[in-house]
């Protein structure tokens, strides 16, 4: 089994700025945000990024923590404890080859890692129309070699785009 990916990415291609910012993603797009997450039945994140939906606010939060899915965080720190509801496993090679359905949407270092473990075989990116001029990407942009364009279409303010393994 394999794992799909999925981050919304400026219209140049970053998930958040330099400096960990990504207040450029507007609120207003959450809602598809969540129905992505919804057609799958496990989300698996990076610590960072457990850590990064932590701070979001009950408006945004609320909404994610209601989704009926298996939220997991990899991290191997023995001490990282998440809130009720998450499971926290040490071995992302290991859960994503004995599961199926898994969405994962994390950040560059966690995302890089699992294309360097072939774990990933569909990538769904949802770009906004801002520029940020630099930045962090989702993931090295030669990975995206392995993949094939099989669809994009407009979605509330932002353009999906589904790509799957070419090999």
């Amino acid at each position: 089994m394999k794992a799909t990916l999925y981050n919304v990415i400026s219209a140049d291609g970053y998930i958040m700025t330099k400096d960990g910012d990504g207040s450029f993603i507007p609120d207003s797009l959450w809602p598809t945000v969540l129905a992505v997450f919804e057609q799958y039945p496990i989300f698996l994140m990076g610590r960072k990024t457990y850590d990064a939906f932590q701070n979001y606010g009950e408006a945004l939060l609320g909404p994610f923590e209601k989704l009926r899915l298996r939220k997991i965080v990899a991290s191997r720190d023995k001490s990282f404890h998440p809130k009720l509801g998450y499971e926290v496993i040490e071995n992302p090679e290991d859960f994503i080859r004995q599961n199926q359905g898994v969405l994962v949407s994390s950040g560059s270092i966690f995302n890089n890692y699992l294309f360097q473990n072939s774990l990933i075989d569909i990538i769904i990116l949802h770009r906004l129309s801002d520029f940020l001029g630099e930045g962090i990407k989702p993931f090295e942009d030669r990975f995206l070699n392995d993949f094939t364009l099989v669809s994009e279409k407009q979605v509330d303010g932002a353009k999906e785009l589904f790509y799957k393994v070419s090999k």
